[in-house]
């Protein structure tokens, strides 16, 4: 029954390339706080969930909630079955999130002993397991020591992994699929992971321990039902994009509309440059150049062919000279200065004008003040939803207030609209860079895909994220 609840929810369809690996997994976890911590969280509690290992995606379910992973278009799906509606995110959005977490807890472990609290740091190799990424280069390795039918191994003298000696063997590409699963939901040690991935056998029992700020986590796993032979492709057919809520955030919304945009035209550079070239006419320097940053961050295009009375022009407009003199500000001083000539600009042209908005939040940025520039930037697409370059920026303020889901759907989305542009050489280099440092986390797939598929999903905030694909 297991193994046809599963394939009757993913609406699977038979391939004969490749069968996968379906089973039952029942993980219990158990909290043992330290004196004085408070939370919410149980101290003990139970979940089940019906695991598929395909060819080039994973399965989890849930409840009502259905997780897949595609390796293959490095895309992950969370479906709500009950309601017949799926949100899209990246895979780059995990690995993303996990090294800018890690670095986080390192800095983070480094306030506290520097304040004498050590007893509050949490040992790196458990921030390693729960996040699954190396925190630094390590050397050692994991030591095994025979217990009564289990190993328990343990790395830097922290027990990470009881491993029972129950399983059932499964091919190489199953036992990285089991791997894999484990890394996107529960977390694991690179090293455990590896070793698991390298086993080639699913085991029936094991545990996972884990260290926290709290106190100590345990979890138990056991594996049952399993099944060979289960379909190996899914299908979303059954499925539709989850709908706006009419209740939905500004950024929802923004993001959701930028899902739906097309690429600009042929057409609109021309119309832009014609805007710029009417203000010229008007004797309007500061307002032209204004429509031809606005052209370039929609277009790509860059600010040139400008006639000798143009150019004269633009060299004679003052606030020309003040507003790219403020921009080029480093220090918090020149920042804080550049942010108030903006601001003065701004009232002069009137606050609707997009490119002083979007100067405003990238200044607002460099300061740290990130709700502000968020707010900012979707000022500027709710009027703006083509300005392409913005996007980058969004996402930039997103990650850093550690909403990486987001962050990766408003650069999806920016790129859709105009790929080549030279903002999103950024978010392309640490792509390349997650897919060089954290190789195992797109295991299964195929190259990086050509074209970017913008994300339809709702903030990471909004869903459960325990136990799921979505954050650790």
């Amino acid at each position: 029954m297991r193994r046809a609840s599963v394939a009757v929810i993913l609406f699977l369809g038979a391939s004969a390339a490749q069968a996968s690996v379906a089973f039952h997994v029942t993980v219990t976890t158990e909290r043992v706080n330290k004196p004085g911590v408070k939370t919410s969280l149980p101290a003990r509690d139970t979940q089940d969930s019906d695991v598929v290992l395909g060819e080039h995606f994973i399965s989890v379910r849930d409840g009502k909630s259905l997780s897949v992973l595609d390796f293959a278009t490095r895309r992950r799906y969370m479906i709500d079955t009950a309601a017949s509606t799926y949100d899209t995110y990246s895979l780059f959005d995990v690995a993303g999130f996990r090294r800018f977490e890690i670095e986080h807890r390192k800095g983070m472990a480094g306030a506290l002993q520097a304040g004498g609290l050590q007893a509050h740091v949490t040992p790196l190799v458990y921030e390693e397991q729960s996040l699954s990424v190396p925190a630094a280069r390590r050397r050692g390795a994991l030591v095994p020591q025979v217990l009564d039918g289990a190993v328990l191994w343990s790395l830097d003298e922290q027990p990470l992994l009881r491993l029972g000696i129950a399983g059932s063997p499964v091919s190489g590409d199953d036992a990285t699929a089991f791997a894999q699963y484990l890394r996107y939901t529960w977390g694991g040690h690179p090293l455990v992971l590896k070793m698991l991935a390298g086993g080639k056998r699913i085991p029936a029992a094991f545990t996972l321990h884990y260290q926290e700020v709290g106190g100590a986590v345990t979890r138990h796993f056991r594996i049952s039902t399993m099944t060979a032979g289960a379909p190996a492709t899914y299908s979303l057919s059954a499925y539709r994009p989850r709908p706006l809520a009419a209740d939905a955030s500004p950024l929802e919304r923004v993001l959701a509309q930028a899902a739906r945009l097309p690429p600009l035209g042929p057409q609109a550079h021309p119309a832009l440059r014609a805007e710029a070239e009417r203000l010229f006419a008007e004797e309007k320097p500061f307002d032209a150049f204004l429509s031809m940053l606005e052209d370039h961050f929609s277009t790509g295009a860059l600010v040139e062919k400008l006639t000798p009375q143009q150019q004269l022009a633009m060299q004679e407009c003052q606030p020309i000279h003040d507003l790219t003199r403020a921009l080029l500000a480093k220090d918090k001083e020149g920042i804080q200065a550049a942010l108030a000539t903006v601001q003065a600009s701004r009232k002069q042209t009137g606050l609707e004008q997009p490119v002083l908005a979007l100067f405003e939040g990238n200044l607002r940025a460099k300061l740290g003040q990130w709700p502000e520039a968020t707010a900012l930037y979707l000022q500027v697409l709710q009027v703006k939803p083509h300005m392409a370059a913005v996007y980058q920026d969004l996402g930039d303020a997103l990650l850093a207030q550690f909403d990486a889901p987001n962050a990766w759907r408003s650069w999806d989305a920016g790129r859709a609209m105009a790929p080549s542009l030279r903002q999103f050489r950024k978010v392309n280099d640490l792509e390349r860079s997650l897919l060089h440092d954290y190789p195992a986390f797109f295991a299964g797939g195929t190259t990086l895909a050509p074209e970017v598929q913008p994300s339809t999903s709702r903030p990471a905030s909004k869903t459960k994220t325990v136990g799921s694909t979505n954050l650790p």
